[in-house]
Order: C-alpha cells, then structure tokens, then sequence
C-alpha cells in the first residue's frame, strides 16, 4: 500500500505560486545585476563570476530568508528548484541586459 502522507504532502496550486513568486525573484534580480555589470563595463569572464557571485548570494537569502533554512516546506525538491533549475534562464536575461546596458553606455568609446 502506498503511503498517504506522500501524496498529501503538497498542495499543488500553492507550489505553482511558490515557483512563479521565485521565478519573479530570480527574474528580476538578474536584471538587476545585468544592469550593473554593464554600467561597470564588465567583460568576459569576469562579468560571468559577476553573474555567479551574485547568483549564489541570491540563492542563499532565498534559502534562508524567504524559506527559513527549510525549502523542501515549500517546493517539492528543495534545493534544485531554489537553485539550479532556474539558471540556464536566468543566465540568459541577465546576458541581454548585461551587453544591452553595456552598449548603451559604453557605445562611443
């Protein structure tokens, strides 16, 4: 018999909300570090730790202010979808804003 307080366990439409509120989270914060490394004119490899440096301080304060050090409460895998799922796409906008920001400032140089 399959245990019951597994199937229980989550309630789904308030996991959607938790990943869409966390979505937003990572979204936006990408785009505001994109917009410092541009306006910083950084290139290359060192505006990609930029993006990881602060990839993992945001990471972090999600984990341990938004979900009180306990994520699995509310996301079914805890630590993939607080951090590594969302990277890839994260990455990517923060890659447009970085080298829009960077061209707009630095565009006569």
């Amino acid at each position: 018999m399959a245990d019951t307080s597994e199937i229980y366990k989550y309630f789904e439409p308030t996991v959607q909300q938790n990943k869409l509120a966390l979505s937003n989270i990572h979204t936006l914060t990408s785009w505001g570090v994109g917009t410092a490394a541009g306006i910083l004119g950084l290139t290359g490899w060192n505006g990609f730790i930029f993006f990881l440096a602060n990839w993992v301080v945001i990471s972090t304060l999600i984990l341990f202010v938004k979900c009180r050090g306990n994520p699995s409460v509310h996301f079914k895998s805890s630590f993939m979808d607080v951090a590594v799922s969302p990277l890839l796409n994260t990455l990517l906008s923060y890659v447009l804003v970085w080298t829009l920001m960077y061209a707009l400032v630095y565009v006569y140089d």
